[in-house]
């Protein structure tokens, strides 16, 4: 009797085993019973997204692009496995290749569908072990045909067969040229959808993921970000107090406590969270790591580059659409010719509190490798988009080095008056001062000391934006400097018009007008 009621249950489990999962829940359940991995269903942080919900919708409904931006060490990698696992699992001779930044990278899925197969095992014991026949070191092999390699980061190597899915770990770290060859690879095979899973951190602030989740967060595909609240496991009242009391005292309160306000019951993120992450090595994290290392790297926000300059430039404060031209008022265009030209648009408008101007930035243009000629003409054209007037109502102004000789002959300047780019005034030149002047005068309007806000972005200038944000100062024996680093091309090139148009714009920097009363001069004696 007890050997037939163990054959049977037996019996039923294989049957589990082998009904691929078609909804969210029976996949939750399939993934816990044969992995013992438990998918946190629940986002605690505003914005984000539930790492369940993300991960079933990879599975159930494979689409063709998808991204992943999650913190380091939250199981992006350990998903994308076990998507990788069921797809291969359940359907008979399906190919997956793996890509990351280096080799390394690319086996991190590998390693961990390892032990997804090889090591998980669910609450009553079972695995799915008996679905793979051979497990090396960079392949797998299934016994239904299916089979998964993974990718060396070079050219040669992403240039292989065509497959129905491809991951694309740390995509932060993956040479862009390198991610283009590879997206060639996948393709519907055998009437099967492809679909291409990118997974990352977000540490490079101009790098391949902020192009990406602008490209995503514009509708090219989904984005799913997360942070380590969704995959903190939950805060036990033993260390924060039956009322909270502890709290206080915790490194985390800070980012725990943040949006209490907006929970019904006004519980912190870590009494809302159910994943594997532990406080303790969270808070390890915090104590060990600087804050823009622990921002970017762990709570997923946006992250920002290290000696950065302009370290008061916040997106959520100084990009705005209301930065937007305004008619009526002057508009100032300030270019940087060269091999690498950048140039900007903005206006200084009074304030109404009468205290000084608010400078907006509607516009910004960087292009390399063109001449001097078709600069200016695309200047012009984009003048005209921005505004809907002629450059004979702007001001206009230049780097004074623009006056310098070509080795054909003409000036730069010559070049730029020549197709029409110069303003009421003609063509004037920045004020020749040091350079730490006009920076010192940036900072000032980004933030000053009583904390006005004088400068902000239009979100379309994009190459401002990640100017700002990058912008750098030089490093010496392992030391800051208060001078910038050079060359910084992009960011060089649009910081330059942006500080030599408001030098010109502000000859005094920001000292208020001196309001002393006057009398008529007369004699002492």
């Amino acid at each position: 009797m007890a050997r037939d009621l163990a054959r049977r249950v037996a019996d039923a489990i294989a049957q589990v085993r082998d009904r691929r999962p078609l909804t969210r829940d029976h996949l939750e359940r399939w993934v816990l019973a044969f992995t013992g991995v438990r998918v946190p269903g629940t986002a605690v942080c505003r914005g984000h997204s539930a790492p369940l919900d993300m991960f079933a919708r990879q599975v159930l409904e494979r689409p063709p692009l998808a991204l992943w931006h999650g913190p380091r060490g939250s199981g992006k990698s350990f998903l994308s496995a076990i998507d990788t696992h069921l797809a291969s699992r359940f359907q008979p001779r399906h190919n997956t290749r793996i890509l990351g930044g280096s080799l390394g990278q690319s086996e991190q899925i590998q390693q961990a569908l390892r032990e997804v197969v090889l090591h998980g095992r669910g609450p009553a014991g079972e695995s799915d072990t008996g679905s793979v026949a051979r497990f090396l070191k960079s392949e797998v092999h299934y016994r239904n045909g299916s089979h998964v390699a993974v990718l060396a980061a070079s050219a040669t190597s992403v240039r292989g067969p065509h497959v129905p899915s491809l991951k694309l770990d740390e995509v932060d770290e993956i040479d862009p040229e390198i991610r283009e060859s590879a997206m060639g690879m996948a393709m519907d095979v055998r009437g099967l959808r492809s679909s291409v899973l990118m997974t990352s951190t977000w540490h490079r602030v101009a790098g391949p993921m902020a192009d990406l989740i602008d490209k995503g967060r514009a509708g090219a595909f989904p984005v799913d970000t997360y942070c380590v609240f969704e995959v903190l496991e939950r805060c036990p009242e033993e260390r924060s107090g039956p009322n909270l009391e502890h709290c206080r005292e915790c490194p985390l309160v800070a980012w725990c406590h943040s949006d209490r306000d907006a929970h019904p019951a006004g519980l912190p993120k870590a009494k809302r969270s159910s994943g594997h992450y532990t406080i303790d090595s969270l808070i390890q994290k915090a104590r060990s790591v600087s804050l823009r290392v622990f921002e970017s790297d762990y709570l997923c926000l946006r992250p920002r580059a290290a000696g950065v300059w302009f370290t008061m430039f916040d997106e959520s404060v100084h990009v705005r659409e209301a930065a937007e031209y305004v008619q009526g008022h002057p508009v100032h265009l300030a270019i940087d010719p060269g091999v690498h030209t950048g140039a900007v648009w903005f206006q200084a408008i009074p304030r109404l509190d009468g205290r000084g101007h608010k400078v907006n930035v509607f516009g910004d243009y960087h292009a390399e490798g063109l001449s001097a000629e078709v600069n200016a003409r695309l200047i012009v054209e984009q003048s005209r988009r921005l505004c809907g007037i002629g450059l004979d109502r702007f001001r206009v102004s230049m780097d004074p080095a623009g006056g310098a000789r070509t080795a054909v002959g003409p000036t730069v300047r010559g070049e730029y008056e020549r197709a029409g780019c110069q303003g009421k005034g003609g063509l004037e030149s920045w004020p020749v001062t040091p350079k730490a002047d006009g920076l010192q005068l940036v900072e000032a309007l980004l933030r000053s000391a009583d904390g006005s806000v004088n400068l902000t972005v239009h979100p379309r200038c994009r190459g401002l934006i990640n100017a700002m944000q990058c912008y750098t100062r030089a490093r010496r024996a392992d030391q800051w400097m208060d001078y910038p680093k050079d060359p910084q091309h992009p960011f060089e090139d649009l910081v330059d018009p942006l500080c030599g148009g408001l030098k010109l714009e502000f000859p005094a920097g920001r000292a208020p007008e001196v309001n002393f009363r006057r009398v008529q001069a007369r004699s002492l004696l």
